[in-house]
């Protein structure tokens, strides 16, 4: 009898234990267990391999209770899997392993530009571009396709690539008048409007840039590209019209996107591809008609901070499609539409979402199993 009472006693002294553990907490459990090490070899079709952890050490198989316990990540790898652990959330993701590229490294930036000029044409802005020069356009609109031939070493025109091409440039600011409206536009539907190419410390400031053709799906080009290039710097600007991209970069190092708005675009409003050190802030992504994602990416590290994505429409894919690294933080998705509602709002591996406001509306689901929730987020 008396070894009842004291079960008995035991039981409501489990039951007062965890009636006061938080609610919604995971708790972290720890109890002793006899494990049983055999030498345990394993082969993969005949092959044996040895399992190690990620700093190389090799960890030995056991046995408990009957049943056998190997290391996931070596059995993962080995099978071609890329095998993550998460520790914010206690997470382990299981993926098809990712395909390394070597980014691009960090270049110094040069000095601020020490010469000053200031136009008022398209043959003018084209003439005067140079490195350390600090280019103001006062208002107006700057058609592209009317420069003619200049024997300027820079700058290609009317170029089959792009409208106007800069090329090794080091130290360019090309800025709005105070106060003024700059446009800067292409009618010529298969041509980037501007590119940068290996160029190094690029500053656009305050001007509107885009194609003047309209309607639907017209444009088979983006507006800016950047290509090969290090210490970007686009502020307070709006690239629209139906330019297949918005902003490109491809192969650039050190890039800052500040308070800039995307629109219009009819294939995605953010591209980027094997570049690093990518900053996006208080930057929205607004209408466009995407036929595709709206911001896509690869072999990439980008952050984005404080970013709207929203009214978004007839995406082919998900918001966002993304392979490598990607951050966003405190961004909101809202009100884009899927044209025939079968992705997930995020799609890819390595993006990160923290303290986001996410709307599934018209999407299977709010992300695929890559995607790491890091917290604080609001879904819809």
């Amino acid at each position: 009898m008396k070894n009842w009472k004291v079960i008995l006693v035991l039981i409501m002294f489990a039951i007062l234990l965890s009636s006061v553990v938080p609610a919604g907490a995971t708790d972290i459990l720890t109890r002793k267990l006899d494990a049983i090490y055999r030498d345990i070899r394993i082969f993969i079709d005949g092959e044996e391999i040895i399992p190690t952890d990620v700093n190389g050490k090799i960890v030995e198989p056991f046995i408990i209770d009957g049943t056998t316990y190997v290391p996931l990540r070596a059995i993962g790898e080995a099978f071609g899997k890329h095998v993550e652990w998460v520790g914010e959330n206690s997470t382990i993701l299981i993926n098809s392993q990712r395909e390394t590229w070597d980014k691009p490294e960090h270049q110094d930036a040069p000095p601020a530009p020490s010469k000053k000029v200031t136009v008022s044409t398209p043959q003018e802005l084209a003439n005067a571009i140079a490195p350390d020069t600090c280019i103001t356009l006062n208002a107006g609109v700057y058609d592209l396709s009317i420069i003619a031939k200049t024997e300027n070493q820079y700058v290609q025109a009317g170029n089959v690539a792009a409208a106007l091409i800069v090329s090794d440039v080091e130290g360019l600011t090309l800025q709005a008048a105070s106060g003024a409206k700059v446009e800067v536009v292409s009618p010529d539907r298969f041509s980037e409007v501007i590119m940068f190419t290996l160029c190094n410390g690029i500053k656009i400031s305050g001007i509107e840039a885009g194609h003047t053709v309209t309607g639907e799906y017209e444009c088979d080009a983006g507006v800016v590209l950047f290509d090969e290039s290090a210490n970007i710097n686009v502020e307070d600007c709006l690239l629209y019209g139906s330019g297949a991209v918005g902003i490109s970069l491809r192969s650039c190092v050190s890039a800052q996107i500040d308070n800039t708005t995307v629109t219009d675009c009819s294939l995605r409003a953010v591209d980027i591809w094997l570049s690093n050190d990518i900053t996006f802030n208080d930057c929205k992504f607004i209408k466009n008609r995407a036929y595709g994602s709206v911001i896509w990416g690869s072999y990439s590290s980008v952050a984005f901070f404080d970013c709207e994505i929203s009214g978004n429409r007839s995406l082919l894919w998900s918001a966002v499609e993304f392979n490598d690294d990607v951050l966003f933080e405190r961004c909101k998705f809202k009100d884009n539409a899927l044209l025939e509602g079968a992705e997930p709002v995020f799609k890819g591996q390595g993006i990160r979402l923290r303290d986001c406001e996410i709307e599934k509306a018209g999407f299977s689901g709010y992300w695929e199993s890559g995607v790491i929730d890091s917290g604080g987020n609001k879904l819809k």
